[in-house]
């Protein structure tokens, strides 16, 4: 089974993707074995397995996008691997997209995607 996902790289070279609410979480989770364990990694996983409440206070608040705690030092240091995340319900199916902080390295995230079973990785760049 050939399974295609699409990561875009927006006009702040911010990588963006898209998965289902499972997915998503077993991409972090190989990213947290590949890079290591970061405060905003850990944080992004407990928004991510507790969807619904996230969901229900993102759209209490008014919010598209949640941002998960960071370490300010690790920030700086440009360790900071999700910058920032939106929860949406479509058709009944969860989905998250995942917003990765511009100075992460997409190699990473091509290579766990190969390991969750996405065959085929698309990187697209966003223009005006």
């Amino acid at each position: 089974m050939n399974k295609t996902v699409k990561i875009t790289i927006d006009l702040t070279n911010s990588p963006h993707i898209t998965l289902n609410n499972s997915e998503a979480s077993k991409l972090l989770m190989c990213l947290e074995r590949e890079i290591g364990e970061t405060i905003d990694l850990k944080e992004s996983l407990r928004i991510i397995s507790n969807f619904d409440e996230f969901y229900k206070y993102s759209k209490r608040k008014y919010r598209d996008y949640l941002t998960p705690v960071k370490n300010h030092r690790d920030s700086i240091l440009g360790r900071t691997i999700v910058h920032k995340l939106k929860l949406f319900i479509e058709n009944n199916d969860k989905f998250v997209e995942i917003v990765f902080d511009r100075r992460f390295n997409i190699d990473y995230l091509k290579k766990c995607l190969l390991e969750i079973s996405y065959s085929n990785v698309i990187v697209e760049k966003q223009t005006i």
